[in-house]
Protein backbone atom coordinates (compact mmCIF):
# COMPACT_ATOMS: atom_id res chain seq x y z
CA UNK A 1 0.00 0.00 0.00
CA UNK A 2 0.97 3.59 -0.87
CA UNK A 3 2.63 5.10 2.50
CA UNK A 4 2.87 8.79 0.99
CA UNK A 5 -0.68 9.64 0.60
CA UNK A 6 -4.34 7.95 1.54
CA UNK A 7 -4.95 3.99 0.72
CA UNK A 8 -7.63 4.87 -1.60
CA UNK A 9 -10.27 1.63 -1.66
CA UNK A 10 -12.84 1.48 -4.24
CA UNK A 11 -15.63 -1.21 -3.38
CA UNK A 12 -18.09 -2.13 -6.89
CA UNK A 13 -21.29 -3.49 -6.41
CA UNK A 14 -22.85 -1.56 -3.15
CA UNK A 15 -25.59 -4.69 -2.95
CA UNK A 16 -25.86 -6.92 0.20
CA UNK A 17 -22.03 -7.88 0.09
CA UNK A 18 -21.15 -4.53 -1.17
CA UNK A 19 -22.89 -2.72 0.98
CA UNK A 20 -21.85 -4.44 4.04
CA UNK A 21 -18.29 -3.89 3.14
CA UNK A 22 -18.40 -1.05 1.65
CA UNK A 23 -20.48 0.66 4.63
CA UNK A 24 -18.38 -1.02 7.39
CA UNK A 25 -15.30 1.02 5.35
CA UNK A 26 -16.62 4.16 4.81
CA UNK A 27 -17.95 4.84 8.58
CA UNK A 28 -14.57 3.27 10.36
CA UNK A 29 -12.34 5.53 8.24
CA UNK A 30 -14.94 8.17 7.14
CA UNK A 31 -12.63 10.94 8.70
CA UNK A 32 -9.47 9.30 8.54
CA UNK A 33 -5.83 10.74 7.57
CA UNK A 34 -4.87 7.72 5.96
CA UNK A 35 -7.75 5.52 4.45
CA UNK A 36 -10.29 6.93 1.32
CA UNK A 37 -13.27 4.55 0.18
CA UNK A 38 -14.90 4.81 -2.81
CA UNK A 39 -18.04 3.21 -3.84
CA UNK A 40 -18.95 2.10 -7.38
CA UNK A 41 -22.74 1.98 -7.62
CA UNK A 42 -25.08 3.05 -10.57
CA UNK A 43 -29.02 3.46 -10.59
CA UNK A 44 -31.52 4.24 -8.08
CA UNK A 45 -28.90 2.92 -5.44
CA UNK A 46 -26.01 5.86 -6.69
CA UNK A 47 -28.85 8.50 -6.49
CA UNK A 48 -29.98 7.08 -3.01
CA UNK A 49 -26.56 7.46 -1.55
CA UNK A 50 -25.63 10.33 -3.15
CA UNK A 51 -28.36 12.23 -1.40
CA UNK A 52 -28.24 10.46 1.87
CA UNK A 53 -25.34 8.10 2.46
CA UNK A 54 -25.78 4.63 2.63
CA UNK A 55 -27.81 3.49 5.90
CA UNK A 56 -26.55 -0.29 6.77
CA UNK A 57 -28.45 -2.12 9.54
CA UNK A 58 -26.31 -4.51 11.03
CA UNK A 59 -27.45 -5.97 13.98
CA UNK A 60 -29.05 -4.44 16.23
CA UNK A 61 -27.42 -1.21 15.25
CA UNK A 62 -27.56 1.29 12.06
CA UNK A 63 -25.00 3.23 10.50
CA UNK A 64 -24.68 5.68 8.48
CA UNK A 65 -22.01 5.68 5.97
CA UNK A 66 -20.45 8.36 3.53
CA UNK A 67 -18.09 7.67 0.99
CA UNK A 68 -15.47 10.03 -0.36
CA UNK A 69 -16.32 9.27 -3.40
CA UNK A 70 -19.86 7.51 -5.02
CA UNK A 71 -19.85 7.21 -8.35
CA UNK A 72 -19.89 4.72 -11.68
CA UNK A 73 -17.49 6.72 -13.42
CA UNK A 74 -13.99 5.72 -13.67
CA UNK A 75 -12.30 8.67 -14.48
CA UNK A 76 -14.18 10.30 -11.18
CA UNK A 77 -13.04 7.38 -8.91
CA UNK A 78 -9.42 7.89 -10.01
CA UNK A 79 -6.86 5.78 -9.31
CA UNK A 80 -6.99 3.61 -6.28
CA UNK A 81 -4.62 1.23 -4.46
CA UNK A 82 -7.26 -1.57 -4.07
CA UNK A 83 -10.76 -2.46 -5.92
CA UNK A 84 -13.23 -4.86 -3.87
CA UNK A 85 -15.31 -6.44 -6.50
CA UNK A 86 -18.61 -7.57 -4.61
CA UNK A 87 -20.81 -7.52 -7.77
CA UNK A 88 -22.34 -11.06 -8.80
CA UNK A 89 -19.51 -13.34 -10.92
CA UNK A 90 -21.22 -12.38 -13.86
CA UNK A 91 -20.41 -8.64 -13.66
CA UNK A 92 -16.87 -9.40 -12.50
CA UNK A 93 -14.90 -9.07 -15.83
CA UNK A 94 -17.06 -6.10 -16.91
CA UNK A 95 -15.96 -3.98 -13.21
CA UNK A 96 -12.25 -5.49 -13.83
CA UNK A 97 -12.01 -4.15 -17.55
CA UNK A 98 -13.62 -0.74 -16.90
CA UNK A 99 -11.50 0.17 -14.03
CA UNK A 100 -8.41 -1.22 -14.81
CA UNK A 101 -7.12 2.30 -15.69
CA UNK A 102 -8.07 3.21 -12.42
CA UNK A 103 -5.52 0.57 -10.57
CA UNK A 104 -2.29 2.38 -9.28
CA UNK A 105 0.78 -0.14 -10.06
CA UNK A 106 1.37 -2.77 -7.66
CA UNK A 107 -2.37 -2.18 -6.34
CA UNK A 108 -4.35 -5.09 -5.16
CA UNK A 109 -7.99 -6.58 -6.43
CA UNK A 110 -10.25 -8.59 -4.03
CA UNK A 111 -13.11 -10.61 -5.35
CA UNK A 112 -15.83 -11.55 -3.05
CA UNK A 113 -17.98 -13.89 -5.38
CA UNK A 114 -19.37 -17.96 -4.92
CA UNK A 115 -17.06 -19.04 -7.22
CA UNK A 116 -14.24 -21.42 -7.33
CA UNK A 117 -12.57 -20.41 -10.72
CA UNK A 118 -11.83 -16.59 -10.42
CA UNK A 119 -7.97 -16.50 -10.83
CA UNK A 120 -8.67 -19.32 -14.20
CA UNK A 121 -11.42 -16.76 -15.41
CA UNK A 122 -9.65 -13.47 -14.61
CA UNK A 123 -5.58 -13.95 -15.07
CA UNK A 124 -5.98 -12.83 -18.78
CA UNK A 125 -7.37 -9.43 -17.92
CA UNK A 126 -5.27 -8.44 -14.61
CA UNK A 127 -2.60 -5.66 -15.34
CA UNK A 128 0.96 -6.07 -15.36
CA UNK A 129 1.93 -5.80 -11.17
CA UNK A 130 -1.58 -6.13 -10.15
CA UNK A 131 -2.38 -8.37 -7.12
CA UNK A 132 -5.38 -10.44 -7.53
CA UNK A 133 -6.00 -11.96 -3.95
CA UNK A 134 -9.43 -14.25 -4.56
CA UNK A 135 -12.02 -13.82 -1.91
CA UNK A 136 -15.26 -15.23 -0.41
CA UNK A 137 -17.65 -14.19 2.16
CA UNK A 138 -20.02 -16.04 4.48
CA UNK A 139 -22.83 -13.48 5.32
CA UNK A 140 -26.57 -13.06 5.08
CA UNK A 141 -26.92 -9.59 3.90
CA UNK A 142 -29.10 -7.73 1.46
CA UNK A 143 -30.66 -4.84 -0.46
CA UNK A 144 -33.69 -3.34 1.22
CA UNK A 145 -34.46 -0.59 -1.17
CA UNK A 146 -32.32 1.95 -3.42
CA UNK A 147 -29.18 3.22 -0.23
CA UNK A 148 -30.51 0.54 2.53
CA UNK A 149 -28.77 -2.77 3.21
CA UNK A 150 -30.25 -5.35 6.07
CA UNK A 151 -27.28 -7.75 7.63
CA UNK A 152 -28.91 -10.60 9.28
CA UNK A 153 -27.39 -11.61 12.22
CA UNK A 154 -25.55 -15.16 11.87
CA UNK A 155 -21.96 -16.10 10.14
CA UNK A 156 -20.24 -13.33 9.10
CA UNK A 157 -16.31 -13.99 7.63
CA UNK A 158 -14.57 -12.54 4.96
CA UNK A 159 -11.90 -14.55 3.76
CA UNK A 160 -9.50 -13.77 1.15
CA UNK A 161 -5.46 -14.74 0.13
CA UNK A 162 -3.48 -16.81 -2.32
CA UNK A 163 -2.58 -20.64 -2.72
CA UNK A 164 0.73 -21.47 -1.20
CA UNK A 165 2.11 -17.91 -1.51
CA UNK A 166 2.83 -15.05 1.42
CA UNK A 167 1.55 -11.24 0.46
CA UNK A 168 2.34 -8.32 2.99
CA UNK A 169 -0.37 -6.62 1.09
CA UNK A 170 -2.59 -9.55 1.61
CA UNK A 171 -1.61 -9.04 5.61
CA UNK A 172 -1.83 -5.17 5.46
CA UNK A 173 -5.77 -4.92 3.86
CA UNK A 174 -7.03 -7.60 6.68
CA UNK A 175 -5.65 -5.61 9.46
CA UNK A 176 -7.26 -2.76 7.56
CA UNK A 177 -10.94 -4.46 7.61
CA UNK A 178 -10.45 -5.96 10.54
CA UNK A 179 -10.10 -2.51 12.72
CA UNK A 180 -13.24 -1.34 10.30
CA UNK A 181 -15.19 -4.52 12.66
CA UNK A 182 -14.90 -6.71 9.66
CA UNK A 183 -14.17 -10.47 10.24
CA UNK A 184 -11.67 -10.91 8.21
CA UNK A 185 -9.07 -13.40 7.80
CA UNK A 186 -6.04 -13.67 5.01
CA UNK A 187 -5.17 -16.93 4.04
CA UNK A 188 -2.26 -18.64 1.72
CA UNK A 189 -4.87 -21.72 1.47
CA UNK A 190 -7.81 -19.76 -0.37
CA UNK A 191 -8.46 -22.51 -2.42
CA UNK A 192 -9.83 -24.42 -0.04
CA UNK A 193 -11.65 -22.23 1.48
CA UNK A 194 -13.46 -21.40 -2.15
CA UNK A 195 -14.85 -24.72 -2.19
CA UNK A 196 -15.65 -24.78 1.34
CA UNK A 197 -17.96 -21.67 0.98
CA UNK A 198 -19.00 -23.88 -2.68
CA UNK A 199 -20.04 -26.92 -1.35
CA UNK A 200 -22.71 -25.18 0.49
CA UNK A 201 -23.82 -22.20 -1.57
CA UNK A 202 -24.15 -24.05 -4.90
CA UNK A 203 -26.37 -26.63 -3.47
CA UNK A 204 -28.30 -23.95 -1.02
CA UNK A 205 -28.93 -21.96 -4.02
CA UNK A 206 -30.60 -24.65 -6.18
CA UNK A 207 -32.97 -26.04 -3.22
CA UNK A 208 -33.89 -22.77 -2.51
CA UNK A 209 -34.83 -21.92 -5.29
CA UNK A 210 -36.60 -24.91 -6.50
CA UNK A 211 -38.78 -24.74 -3.33
CA UNK A 212 -38.35 -20.80 -2.42
CA UNK A 213 -38.14 -21.49 0.66
CA UNK A 214 -35.59 -20.37 3.65
CA UNK A 215 -32.85 -22.16 5.04
CA UNK A 216 -34.30 -22.90 7.65
CA UNK A 217 -37.45 -24.61 6.15
CA UNK A 218 -35.21 -26.89 4.13
CA UNK A 219 -33.15 -27.61 6.60
CA UNK A 220 -36.54 -29.01 8.43
CA UNK A 221 -38.35 -30.59 5.69
CA UNK A 222 -36.46 -34.02 5.03
CA UNK A 223 -37.01 -34.32 1.29
CA UNK A 224 -35.56 -30.73 0.53
CA UNK A 225 -33.26 -31.55 3.41
CA UNK A 226 -31.94 -34.95 1.24
CA UNK A 227 -31.76 -33.11 -1.78
CA UNK A 228 -29.74 -30.51 -0.23
CA UNK A 229 -27.24 -33.34 0.90
CA UNK A 230 -27.13 -34.81 -2.22
CA UNK A 231 -26.30 -32.05 -4.14
CA UNK A 232 -23.68 -31.67 -1.51
CA UNK A 233 -21.94 -35.30 -2.40
CA UNK A 234 -21.68 -35.20 -6.06
CA UNK A 235 -20.21 -31.82 -5.39
CA UNK A 236 -17.63 -33.13 -2.91
CA UNK A 237 -17.30 -36.34 -5.69
CA UNK A 238 -15.94 -33.27 -8.19
CA UNK A 239 -13.44 -31.29 -5.69
CA UNK A 240 -11.99 -35.24 -5.09
CA UNK A 241 -11.14 -35.39 -8.62
CA UNK A 242 -10.21 -32.26 -9.26
CA UNK A 243 -7.45 -32.77 -6.05
CA UNK A 244 -9.17 -29.97 -3.68
CA UNK A 245 -8.59 -30.69 -0.34
CA UNK A 246 -11.72 -31.38 1.61
CA UNK A 247 -13.03 -31.93 5.54
CA UNK A 248 -14.04 -35.07 5.96
CA UNK A 249 -16.85 -34.03 7.78
CA UNK A 250 -18.31 -31.49 5.16
CA UNK A 251 -21.56 -32.72 5.17
CA UNK A 252 -22.32 -32.79 8.35
CA UNK A 253 -20.64 -28.98 8.56
CA UNK A 254 -22.83 -28.18 5.78
CA UNK A 255 -26.36 -29.35 7.88
CA UNK A 256 -25.07 -27.28 11.00
CA UNK A 257 -24.54 -23.99 9.29
CA UNK A 258 -27.70 -24.44 7.38
CA UNK A 259 -29.01 -23.98 11.78
CA UNK A 260 -26.87 -21.03 12.18
CA UNK A 261 -28.57 -18.65 10.05
CA UNK A 262 -32.01 -16.65 10.82
CA UNK A 263 -34.74 -18.00 9.95
CA UNK A 264 -35.68 -15.65 7.50
CA UNK A 265 -32.59 -16.05 5.49
CA UNK A 266 -32.54 -16.90 1.63
CA UNK A 267 -30.30 -17.02 -0.97
CA UNK A 268 -29.78 -13.88 -3.17
CA UNK A 269 -29.78 -16.84 -6.20
CA UNK A 270 -33.59 -17.57 -5.62
CA UNK A 271 -34.12 -13.76 -4.91
CA UNK A 272 -32.78 -12.76 -7.85
CA UNK A 273 -34.60 -15.84 -9.98
CA UNK A 274 -37.96 -14.64 -8.08
CA UNK A 275 -37.92 -11.24 -9.61
CA UNK A 276 -36.67 -12.89 -12.87
CA UNK A 277 -33.58 -10.76 -12.81
CA UNK A 278 -30.27 -12.39 -14.25
CA UNK A 279 -28.51 -14.88 -12.12
CA UNK A 280 -25.11 -16.74 -11.03
CA UNK A 281 -27.18 -20.13 -12.80
CA UNK A 282 -23.80 -20.50 -14.88
CA UNK A 283 -21.04 -20.19 -11.84
CA UNK A 284 -23.54 -22.19 -9.13
CA UNK A 285 -24.31 -24.73 -11.90
CA UNK A 286 -23.18 -24.68 -15.38
CA UNK A 287 -19.68 -24.46 -14.47
CA UNK A 288 -20.12 -28.08 -11.89
CA UNK A 289 -21.32 -29.56 -14.82
CA UNK A 290 -19.30 -28.71 -17.77
CA UNK A 291 -16.18 -29.61 -15.40
CA UNK A 292 -17.34 -32.74 -14.35
CA UNK A 293 -18.37 -33.29 -18.16
CA UNK A 294 -14.18 -33.00 -18.65
CA UNK A 295 -13.36 -35.28 -15.92
CA UNK A 296 -15.80 -37.73 -17.29
CA UNK A 297 -17.50 -37.54 -13.83
CA UNK A 298 -21.41 -38.44 -13.69
CA UNK A 299 -23.27 -36.13 -11.43
CA UNK A 300 -27.27 -37.29 -11.90
CA UNK A 301 -28.55 -34.89 -9.23
CA UNK A 302 -26.67 -31.96 -10.80
CA UNK A 303 -28.15 -32.71 -14.13
CA UNK A 304 -31.65 -33.16 -12.66
CA UNK A 305 -32.04 -29.78 -11.02
CA UNK A 306 -30.38 -28.09 -13.76
CA UNK A 307 -33.57 -29.31 -16.16
CA UNK A 308 -35.50 -28.27 -13.30
CA UNK A 309 -34.38 -24.69 -12.80
CA UNK A 310 -34.78 -24.26 -16.68
CA UNK A 311 -38.31 -25.45 -16.84
CA UNK A 312 -39.41 -23.40 -13.24
CA UNK A 313 -37.11 -20.54 -14.67
CA UNK A 314 -36.98 -19.93 -18.38
CA UNK A 315 -35.80 -16.47 -18.62
CA UNK A 316 -32.78 -18.08 -17.27
CA UNK A 317 -31.34 -19.07 -20.78
CA UNK A 318 -33.27 -15.97 -22.65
Amino acid sequence: MNTNQKTRIAIAGIGGIGGYIGGKLAYHYQNSENVEILFISRGENKKAIDQQGLTLHSGDQTYRCIPSVNSDDPSIIGQIDALIICTKSYSTTTILKEYAKCLQPNAVIITTQNTVNGQASLADLLPKGISLLEGCIFIASNILQAGIIEHKPGPTHLFFGTNNQTSKQGEAFEKLLQEAGINTTFTQNIQEILWKKFLFVSPIAIVSALTQLTFSQIRENEKHLTRFIQLTSELIQLAQVKHIPLDANAINNNVELLRKFNPTVKSSFQLDLAKGQISEFDSLISYVLEEAAFHALKLPHYEKVFEELLVKYPHIKA
